[in-house]
């Protein structure tokens, strides 16, 4: 299951973590895994193309992306890509968690 959990702050998003494998099919064939690959790679472009600031990790279990002034951009693109995951989650939530953290 890929646990997405979504970092807020005073209702405002600064960001994300995204662990684990769907498993839905073998590797490389994964819709599930791809459309979540997409949705955090677009979202992290996408702040990347405002200059946003915000810190990157990433490694084959893991993906980190947190920001430490959001703005309104960054809102609206940490808004769409939570809306993305849940608009995933009508017909693959057995494969895809999402989780808010107050950080």
């Amino acid at each position: 299951m890929i646990d997405v959990t979504l970092l807020i702050k005073n209702e405002k998003r600064l960001g994300f973590a995204i662990k684990g494998h769907a498993n839905f099919d073998q590797h490389g064939y994964d819709i599930v895994c791809a459309a979540v690959s997409i949705l955090s790679y677009t979202a992290v472009n996408t702040l990347d193309y405002y200059e946003i600031d915000f810190d990157f990790f990433h490694d084959d279990n893991e993906m980190k992306v947190s920001l430490e002034n959001p703005n309104e951009k960054s809102e609206i693109i940490l808004n769409n890509f939570e809306i993305g995951i849940k608009t995933l989650l009508t017909n693959y939530n057995e494969y895809v968690n999402l989780n808010y953290r107050e950080v």
